[in-house]
């Protein structure tokens, strides 16, 4: 047989397991070669914590009695109103939550009547007038008993 025959032979023999190999490329070494690339993208920074709120001019708890708070109030009105005239005076009265509206809408009527009012009529007995206090009453779910909270402005 010609040697031609035979080289052809063995080509022919060699070819199937030549068809199974893998040419060799970029994509041997790094497999995410060619492709477009992703950035990393950091999550973002954590916000800073929120400050503490700020301690209130007065705070007196309900049940406290106007004998002991009274003098007080007047006491720190007076002291205000020397360092600036024109003061204003946020009285907020704090009532816990109730289990209906007609109870809730009661108990801010009587933490208005029986304590805020009581602290705004000593505010202005300290010479506050009373275009210079201004009164809220809310529900706070943290308070188990009526308060008031004065602050200044």
């Amino acid at each position: 047989m010609p040697r031609s025959v035979l080289l052809m032979g063995g080509l022919l023999l060699a070819a199937p397991l030549l068809s199974g190999c893998k040419l060799l490329d970029q994509r041997t070494f790094n497999p995410n070669a060619g492709k477009p690339p992703h950035p990393y993208i950091p999550p973002a920074p954590p916000a800073p914590p929120a400050p503490p709120p700020h301690a209130p001019f007065l705070a007196i708890a309900g049940g406290t009695p106007e004998s002991e708070y009274g003098p007080v109030v007047e006491r720190a009105a007076k002291a205000a109103l020397s360092r600036k005239a024109n003061v204003l005076f946020i009285v907020q009265a704090f009532a816990p939550p109730q289990p209906t509206p007609d109870a809730q809408a009661q108990a801010l009527t009587d933490v208005t009547n029986h304590l805020a009012a009581v602290v705004a009529s000593h505010l202005e007995k300290a010479g506050a007038q009373p275009i210079q206090i201004e009164m809220h009453a809310i529900t706070d779910p943290s308070t188990t008993k009526p308060s008031v909270r004065v602050d200044v402005r």
